[in-house]
């Protein structure tokens, strides 16, 4: 099982398609009653409408509102003798699969269970589970007091007809993540720069007597002033932006992708937050490693901003998305240089979307310039002591 998907599912909450279990469930010499629990689990998932495959995570604690911690497991059960117990107890085989694997270097135990015919129930009463009684989770639960209703058996036995995912992509407001709509004004300042020939590098810093001094790892930085200009320069201009991507329909979107463009003639510049230029230090030590530039693993809502002559590609990935729940994409930063309204067109793609939903932003800014001079820029760096 990927790796990727599992560590995408920490992310979210449990739900008709996700459970956490932070223990191993009883098996191996337990009574019935300790191993009813996990029948009424796949049982519940197994008669739940969805559009997915649906996950049972053991050895991981949710975290509502953040990333659930991998606690670990110390053994697994056996995928075989499991689907021998399980289906040796209902009307008809379940499908479902039980696997072992590894995320952030401890063991987690996986039980997927297909999308299936239903329902499915017990022949015979076991542990506190009833013959003939259909357990289907509801949200978050399955309650053993609530099985099923008839209205709801006889729905299970229709097959659902295929319907698209539906999935709305708005901005949003980065600190407290209220949702501002498809248009996004920005104020920002325009500063006009001096030509870059005509800015000066900064000479070698003077060095004292002290034999150490002069053999320092410590390298003076000549570009520190076009540096400095660039850094005011990004900092007057961009301002962070966000995106909301939520499933707004009634089935689960597996694969969710963000796609637009944006053309160089609009002049709209956009940076990821790691790519955000620094102040600049006069002197470095040359082989400085800067950890914010360095994404070690994707997690939903993650941007990628990739630049050609012609224009700019910003692909967010979002995992999959249940009926209703909502990610916010990582914060990145958008630059406009003209006040007039861009309409940007991209698409959003998903494994059960028929073909793309187009996408439609548009943004606008309220510009105020300023021009910074070379001695502007010298007098910067006289108050930089770094």
């Amino acid at each position: 099982m990927k790796t990727q998907l599992l560590e995408s599912l920490l992310y979210e909450e449990e739900s008709p398609t996700l459970d956490f279990k932070k223990e191993q469930y009883p098996f191996s010499k337990a009574s019935e009653e300790e191993k009813s629990e996990l029948v009424k689990d796949i049982l519940g998932f197994a008669n739940a409408w969805r559009r997915s495959d649906a996950y049972i995570l053991i050895g991981v604690e949710e975290v509502r509102g953040g990333k659930s911690e991998v606690i670990g497991i110390q053994n697994h059960l056996d995928d075989h003798t499991l689907q021998q117990f399980i289906n040796s107890l209902t009307n008809q085989p379940v499908r479902f699969h039980y696997e072992a694997a590894t995320i952030e270097g401890k063991q987690v135990g996986v039980i997927r269970i297909e999308q299936q015919t239903r329902p499915i129930y017990l022949k015979k009463k076991y542990g506190k589970l009833d013959k003939d009684k259909v357990y289907v989770r509801r949200g978050s639960s399955t309650d053993p007091q609530k099985p099923a209703t008839l209205d709801e058996i006889a729905q299970m036995r229709v097959e659902p007809e295929d319907i698209d995912a539906n999935l709305a992509v708005v901005f949003s407001n980065p600190d407290t993540k209220e949702l501002i709509g498809s248009h996004l004004s920005i104020e920002a300042e325009l500063c006009n720069l001096p030509p870059s020939y005509s800015i000066p590098s900064l000479p070698d810093l003077p060095r004292n007597s002290y034999i150490l001094d002069s053999i320092s790892a410590y390298r003076t930085n000549h570009q520190y002033y076009r540096e400095l200009a660039h850094y005011i320069y990004v900092r007057n201009l961009f301002r962070p932006v966000q995106l909301s991507i939520s499933n707004v329909g009634r089935v689960a979107a597996r694969n969710v992708r963000v796609e637009f463009s944006v053309n160089s003639l609009m002049q709209i510049e956009m940076l990821q937050k790691e790519n955000l230029p620094q102040m600049p230090e006069k002197q470095s030590l040359g082989l400085e490693l800067n950890l914010n530039r360095m994404r070690f693993t994707k997690t939903p809502g993650n941007v990628c901003i990739n630049q050609t002559t012609d224009q700019l590609t910003i692909e967010i990935d979002c995992g999959d998305l249940q009926p209703g729940r909502r990610i916010f994409s990582d914060v990145f930063y958008i630059g406009k240089k003209t006040e007039n309204c861009d309409n940007i067109v991209g698409a959003v793609y998903a494994d059960n979307l028929s073909c793309p939903s187009e996408l439609n932003l548009t943004i606008s800014a309220s510009l105020s310039k300023s021009s910074l001079t070379v001695e502007d820029l010298m007098s910067w760096g006289e108050c930089d002591r770094r």
